[in-house]
């Protein structure tokens, strides 16, 4: 059973070619203990470093929008404000105050009618504690972060696909 539920959230309505669709995240805490988690950090989007936040957009099956390859996979540092902890039951939105938004979603703007599907996958299974890590100035911090980086639960999870209508 997952620890983290990925939910994602859009207009019930269908909305209108040609402008951004509004897309919501939230990761939910399902287990019965408390967890720590990090949202969508520089270099999440493009895998660049964890956790992977990797959203997708399809249409009539086909890939019609995803995160850009990197030119630079420079990283910041991690630092301890980038996790939280979240008791049992509890949600937070990844892309809120102190994290990044999804560029792929935001900058997504739907040209032709149709039903767009959106997803995004969650991937906290590093193959080890140093792929949180920016490439440079982790400094004095690096202790607490990996601490709290092993504190993180190990999964992989992806959100049931959101169906946009697109008039």
């Amino acid at each position: 059973m997952p620890v983290f539920v990925v939910e994602l959230r859009g207009p019930v309505l269908p909305h209108p070619v040609g402008s951004p669709v509004p897309v919501t995240v939230t990761v939910h805490n399902t287990s019965a203990r408390r967890v720590w988690a990090a949202g969508v950090l520089d270099g999440s989007e493009d895998r660049v470093r964890y956790p992977h936040y990797v959203p997708s957009v399809t249409y009539e099956g086909r890939a019609v929008h995803a995160p850009r390859r990197p030119e630079d996979p420079l990283v910041g540092p991690l630092r301890p404000g980038d996790f939280r902890e979240l008791e049992p039951g509890e949600a937070f939105d990844p892309t809120g105050p102190g994290y990044l938004p999804l560029t792929t979603f935001g900058a997504f703007v739907p040209g032709r009618p149709g039903v767009y599907e959106f997803g995004l996958t969650l991937s906290t299974e590093s193959p080890s504690a140093d792929a949180w890590l920016g490439r440079f100035g982790q400094g004095e911090e690096r202790a607490t972060v990996l601490g709290l980086v092993g504190r993180v639960p190990r999964e992989t999870v992806a959100a049931r696909p959101l169906r946009v209508e697109v008039r």
